[in-house]
This record gives C-alpha cells, structure tokens and sequence, in this order.
C-alpha cells in the first residue's frame, strides 16, 4: 500500500471513529427535567422571575442535581451540586467556558467587546491576560489608595445623610472603580459618569430578559427594513448603541485627555498606556486598553453593591449579629478606622461577610457558561452550544450542605474563635466556576470587608421607628439589575459618640 493510501485510510478510520462517537452521545438520553412538549419544549413552564428557585424545585422532583429544559430555542443545562458544576465547570473548563450571549445585543447593539460575554477564544483569552497584568492581587497599591478615598467620602455622606444610604453605596463603589480605572475625578453628587454607568446597567439588564428581542430566536427579523409593522424594536436597538458608545468611550477618553493634561491619577489607563510602545499604543493596542477598562468599570460595581447593601440589611434585621460584629470591631479597632492588617483579626466578621454572600447571593444563577462541543456526564448527552446554568442558590440553600440554610450563622465558618472553612466556601463560589472565575475578586472582597469594619466602628445601625415609637421592621425585596439589587428600605444610621462623629468629620 502506498502512503498516500495510508494517510487515506487514516482519515477514513478517524472520521469513522468520530461519527461513532457523535452517534453514540446523540443516542443518549438528555438530563431529566419536565416535561417537553413538541415545538415549545418546556416553554409554557419556563418561569419568568425567580428561576432559581423553579429550578431547585425540578431538580428536587426529578431527584438529579442535573436536569436539562429547552425554552425559546435554548437548551439549558441547570446544575444544584458542588460536584456537578466542578466537574463541568472546573475539571472540563476547556469546553464549559464559552458563553451563548444575546445576538442583537452582542452584534447590533455592540457589546460584543464586554470580556464576561465574550465567547471563549483568543480575544477573550488575549484581554483576560492584560487586565491580570496590570491589576494583580498582590499589589494592593493599585485599589487600595482609591477604595479607602471613596470609604472616607461615604462615611462622611452617611453622617450628613443617612436616609440616601443605598444611594451613597452606589455612588463609593462606582467612583473607587472609576477612579482606579481610568484616574479621573468624581463628583460627590450627580455624577455624570456614574449616572451613565448606571443606566447603561440597566438597560443592559432588562434587555436581556428572556424574549425581549424576538430577533434572537429568528434573526432573519433584522433585515425587515425599519417601519414595516413588527419593527420598533430596532429603534430600542438603536438607542442602546448609543448608550453603550458612551458607557465605553466618555470616561476611556477623559482619562486620555487627564493624562495629556498631568491630571491623571495612578490607574489602569495610566498605566496601560506608560507600559504600551513608550505611551504610544498601536491602534490594536488602544482598542485592547479600553476594551479592558469598560469591562472593569461595567462589570465590578453591580455585584459588590449588592452585597453590601445585604449586610447593612442584615445587621438591621438581626441586631444580635450586629453586635457581635460590632463588639469584635471594637475590640480590635478601638475607634479607629480598618487596615488590611486587621483582617486576621476580626474572624467574626469576615465570617458574617460569608454568610452575607450564601444568604442571598448577588447572581443566584451565576452566570451562565456555555458548552462548545457535545459531551457526555453520568450517561446523559450535554448537547453543544447548551447554557450549563450553575444555580448557586440551590448550592447555597442545600441543608445537607449547610444546615438551616435560611439562618445567617456566621458560626458555620468558625472554629476556636478563629475563621476556619470545612467545606464550601461561599466566598469562592460567588466568584464563578473554572476560567471565567472574576479576576476583580480581591477588589471587591477587600472593599466589601473595609466597608463593614468602617460602619460598624463609628455608627449605630438599627431598625427604624415610627411615630409612635415602634420599630419598623426593614423590607427585603429586589429589584431587576445585572444582579439582585435589595429596594430601599428605613432604618436609622447615626455617630456612636461625639468622638465618632469628630473623627468622621476629619476625613474630609
């Protein structure tokens, strides 16, 4: 035989081999889940808020921590155990990291550059290597100097004005991101980048509710010219593509033009663009720098508000939480504000900010990775392109995994008065799965931590009363965002002492 008959029959038998295998996953049998009915699937059973916990409901009827649902075109694969979102997640992250994102709002609106939608490849790989290269969890110099400037600016807002504080939280996270991210100044009150920031979030949240945009199930829709009936929705399309253009370049060119002028701080623009050809950025290189920074400034304030806005929530509604917290701070801090080298030492809290983030997690579903080939878990075929959903909630609310789930114990965490995790850490989990973990975990973690030492010191934080004296029991109740976002509820912030308040009064 020749070696061209060789190399022929080679081919021949791997492509044999190939279409056995494939034959062998598409016999298989999909994950259990409901019901289907033909054409719709599981459309009509398809919840529309709260899934979560209409997931965890199937799985617990269907008795299988991995059930499979097809709506509107989308196969979803919902994951409930620790093991199955490691295994898929973790274990085989080189074919679960990809992402299935909105069509209109990826290639007609324009988000297609935002890193969390991304789908796994090179260009995702490419701006996930620079945002580690200048913003690192070992060099704390690059966050903390501006985390601690906007913490000291809201503990001064929350003296002044307390009632808006949900308001002011908003407000410090988004400006110790912008600042870090592009080294540009902020305004205390209305300001225009936050204000953008914020309706962009918005928007971006509840355009992706399931059947917003009929045109990512028939995409063929986009080429109906625009006044035909059935096509107002390209006006809304419009509309986002001009919010979105702004959301990435008016802070991206502001901090160009502070660093042209000397007035920029020490940020990731900065920094990028000095390191960059001598401060002279190819054009490629320019588009990488403020693809990176838009995600930075995007994607970190949503989450770390929400938890944050859940522990003040928290210490409110259990004041017996609140003052063991309070009594540890008082112990370590002595009236002071937190360091980093306090960490160590106030286990109680750090553990109370763990059950902060199981309790009611930011993104109850985490966020979804999408499966780039066909494969094969416990004997059930995972279909290619399938949304592998993690429900965290469900990992989070497991009695077997933590017993009581509905009770915030921090004492879950602890062990001799010291902090001491025996089995899933929330922390970690929060954070996401495999390679699409979040890069700007110690930046949020670091923020959520001095935030709470830093209220829990000079403040007193409890439930509200009304006229006639009786406590007002504090609402919990969320609305729509990119996560869970708690609605404002009362309760009543002010100074401990005349001490407290004079050293509030000095940080400005």
């Amino acid at each position: 035989m020749t070696l061209s008959a060789y190399i022929g029959s080679g081919f021949l038998l791997a492509a044999f081999v190939s279409w056995l295998w494939s034959s062998k996953r598409s016999q298989l049998p999909l994950p259990p889940g409901p019901r289907k009915l033909p054409l719709i699937g599981n459309l009509l059973d398809f919840p529309l808020d709260h899934q979560w916990l209409t997931f965890a409901k199937w799985s617990e009827e269907h008795n299988s921590d991995v059930i499979h649902v097809e709506a509107a075109g989308y196969s979803l694969v919902i994951l409930s155990s620790y093991e199955a979102m490691t295994e898929l997640l973790d274990k085989r992250s080189s074919i679960y990291s990809s992402r299935a994102f909105s069509r209109v709002l990826s290639e007609m609106v324009g988000w297609n550059w935002l890193m969390v939608f991304m789908p796994y490849g090179n260009a995702w790989r490419e701006r996930r290597r620079f945002f580690a290269k200048y913003i690192h969890p070992s060099d704390t110099s690059f966050h903390r100097p501006r985390e601690t400037e906007q913490l000291h600016i809201f503990l001064s807002l929350l003296l002044k004005d307390p009632e808006n504080f949900l308001k002011h939280i908003r407000h410090m996270v988004s400006a110790a991101i912008i600042t870090m991210t592009y080294g540009i100044q902020v305004k205390q009150t209305h300001d225009p980048f936050i204000e953008q920031s914020e309706s962009a979030i918005e928007s971006l949240a509840t355009s992706m509710r399931p059947g917003t945009f009929l045109a990512d199930t028939f995409y063929w829709l986009r080429y109906i010219p625009e006044g035909l009936p059935g096509t107002g929705w390209k006006a809304k399309v419009r509309e986002l593509q001009h919010e979105m253009h702004d959301l990435q370049n008016r802070p991206y060119d502001a901090a160009l033009e502070a660093i042209a002028n000397g007035t920029s701080t020490d940020s990731f623009v900065s920094r990028s663009w000095q390191n960059l050809n001598e401060g002279k950025p190819t054009r490629e290189e320019q588009k990488l720098v403020k693809d990176v920074a838009g995600q930075v400034f995007m994607a970190g304030a949503d989450s770390t508000v929400s938890t944050i806005s859940k522990f003040f929530l928290i210490i409110v509604r259990f004041p017996e939480l609140y003052k063991k917290a309070q009594a540890e701070v008082d112990r370590v801090l002595k009236g002071r504000l937190s360091e980093d080298s306090d960490i160590d030492s106030l286990p109680y809290l750090s553990a109370l900010l763990k059950e902060v983030l199981r309790w009611e997690p930011a993104f109850p579903m985490g966020v979804f990775h999408s499966v780039t080939c066909d494969d094969i878990y416990r004997g059930y075929h995972i279909p290619a392109d399938s949304l592998v959903v993690p429900n965290v909630w469900a990992l989070f609310h497991n009695p077997e995994t933590f017993p009581e789930p509905e009770v915030i114990n921090p004492e879950r965490f602890l062990k001799d008065g010291k902090l001491h995790v025996s089995g899933l850490d929330p922390s970690d989990i929060s954070f996401g799965f495999g390679r699409r973990t979040c890069q700007g975990r110690h930046i949020a973690e670091s923020l959520m931590f001095h935030v709470a030492a830093s209220v829990l010191s000079p403040f007193e934080t409890t439930k509200a009363v009304d006229n006639k004296g009786k406590a007002i029991e504090p609402i919990c109740e969320y609305s729509t965002s990119l996560s869970r976002q708690l609605v404002p509820f009362e309760c009543s912030i002010r100074p401990r002492s005349k001490d407290a308040a004079n050293l509030i009064c000095s940080l400005s």
